[in-house]
C-alpha cells in the first residue's frame, strides 16, 4: 500500500523532531534551510531539463539523490529537501547506486518512473555554485554547473542556464 501524504508528513515531522533532539539546539549559523532552497531550485530544473515525463498519478515520482564528492549532504539538509519537495516528489537520498538503477538490465538504467540526480557541495559567496549530474543510464550521464543567487524569501534563482560540464561523480570508475 502506498504511503499517503498524511503518513509521509507525519514521518517527516518525526524525523525533524528526532534530528532536533540529536543535534541539540540549532545555532544561528545553521545554513540547512538555505542549502535546501538551493538544492530545491536545482532539482526542479534538472527534472525539467531531463525531458523525462514522470507520472505522479497514483503517488509522487521518486527522485534518487546521491551526494557528489567526498562530503555527504548533511542529514538536516536532506530532511529539509524532502520537506520542501514532499508534495511533488518522493526524494530518496542514497548511499549505494544499486538502490536507484536496474542492475539486472543492460546499460544499468535508472529505475522506471524515476531519476537519479547527483548533487555536489555548495560554494556560497555572493552567489552559490553547485556541480550537479543527471544519470539516466550508464552511457547517458549529464553534468551541469549551476550558479544561483539569493532571491529573498528563502528562494534561490538560477542565474542564466547551467553550464554543461563533464560528469565525474555518476560515471563508472576506470
Amino acid at each position: 500500500m502506498a504511503p499517503t501524504l498524511r503518513s509521509r508528513l507525519l514521518w517527516l515531522a518525526t524525523a525533524v523532531a528526532a534530528l532536533g533532539l540529536l543535534s541539540g539546539c540549532v545555532n544561528e549559523t545553521d545554513d540547512s534551510a538555505r542549502d535546501a532552497a538551493i538544492y530545491r531550485s536545482i532539482i526542479l530544473d534538472v527534472v525539467d531539463r531531463s525531458g523525462i515525463e514522470l507520472d505522479g498519478a497514483e503517488q509522487p515520482p521518486v527522485l534518487f539523490v546521491e551526494a557528489l564528492g567526498p562530503d555527504d549532504i548533511p542529514l538536516r539538509v536532506q530532511v529539509d529537501v524532502i520537506g520542501v519537495l514532499l508534495e511533488r516528489y518522493e526524494i530518496r537520498f542514497i548511499d549505494d547506486r544499486d538502490e536507484a538503477v536496474e542492475i539486472d538490465l543492460p546499460g544499468l538504467p535508472v529505475r522506471a518512473g524515476s531519476l537519479l540526480i547527483g548533487l555536489g557541495g555548495i560554494d556560497v559567496d555572493e552567489t552559490a555554485e553547485v556541480r550537479t549530474e543527471l544519470y539516466l543510464r550508464i552511457d547517458d550521464v549529464h553534468g551541469f554547473g549551476y550558479t544561483l543567487r539569493d532571491a529573498g524569501d528563502g528562494h534561490w534563482d538560477i542565474v542564466d542556464s547551467p553550464v554543461s560540464i563533464e560528469p565525474e561523480g555518476l560515471v563508472p570508475g576506470p
